[in-house]
């Protein structure tokens, strides 16, 4: 008689049926890391598309780099306090005022403009302007008078926090220099902010000193550049895919 005894302890049925069990299930792990490793990789390729771009215009440049831009002057501006405004394209309000002159230290023309300009805060030293737009925007820019480090200037969408940025940080990434000086073109630029696919409805511009004077506020919506997909982490999706359809192959023959 043919004898059926019990399969050798510590091994199961299906180890027994199918040879070099152990084997593939290293081999799953090995795929399944692969596969994380890719999806590691695409993320951090979206992350790297959402850089948001800062960059300085040449010296006594007064407009943006986007020449389709909303630019808000205040040409047409009385001089004084100036608590709120409505302008084409959306609104603004805070402790701002429209000046022509220079009154230290509470503000100072800046370098270059021979127009009026807005000054944030005054007459308090402490204060902000907020900016509200009637739709979402992707790019910002401003005629940027005597950049002081404690200038800051936030963009936030439905309330929510993007980005916020210095006066010393943008100076940083600019090559500019946030000392204050009223009269050096390296201390007064104009500044663009190209967001890229993050879209901004509000900007908030504050000081927590004298003072922060800017002109020329612009927004836009840019196109946004569709990156080249960096083909590392594609080679690697479909590994996994020609791996994953191998497995299956194996399994299907084993089971035949």
């Amino acid at each position: 008689m043919l004898a059926v005894g019990r399969p050798p302890r510590g091994r199961s049925l299906d180890e027994l049926a199918v040879p070099g069990r152990p084997q593939m299930r290293r081999f799953e792990r090995f795929l399944a890391g692969s596969c994380v490793a890719a999806l590691g990789l695409l993320t951090s390729q979206g992350v790297h598309a959402t850089t948001i771009d800062v960059t300085a215009a040449a010296p006594w440049v007064m407009t943006p780099s986007l020449p389709s831009a909303t630019v808000l002057s205040f040409d047409d501006q009385p001089l004084g306090s100036l608590p709120s405004l409505q302008f084409n394209g959306g609104s603004l309000s805070g402790s701002g005022a429209i000046e022509n002159t220079s009154l230290l230290p509470g503000y100072a023309v800046p370098a270059g403009d021979s127009t009026p300009f807005m000054t944030v805060s005054y007459p308090s030293s402490v204060g902000s302007v907020e900016f509200f737009l009637d739709a979402p925007e992707n790019f910002f820019g401003l005629y940027w008078g005597s950049i002081d480090i404690y200038n800051t200037i936030e963009f936030l969408n439905n309330g929510n926090p993007i980005a916020t940025f210095s006066g010393a940080q943008v100076a940083d990434i600019t090559g500019l220099l946030a000392n204050g000086d009223q009269h050096s073109a390296t201390s007064n630029r104009y500044v663009d902010f190209n967001l890229g696919s993050n879209f901004y409805n509000e900007v908030v511009l504050s000081t927590s000193q004298f003072g922060f004077e800017v002109d020329n506020i612009a927004f836009g919506d840019p196109p946004v550049p569709v990156d080249e997909p960096d083909p590392l982490p594609v080679l690697a999706l479909v590994t996994c895919g020609i791996a994953f359809a191998w497995r299956r192959r194996i399994y299907a023959g084993q089971d035949g």
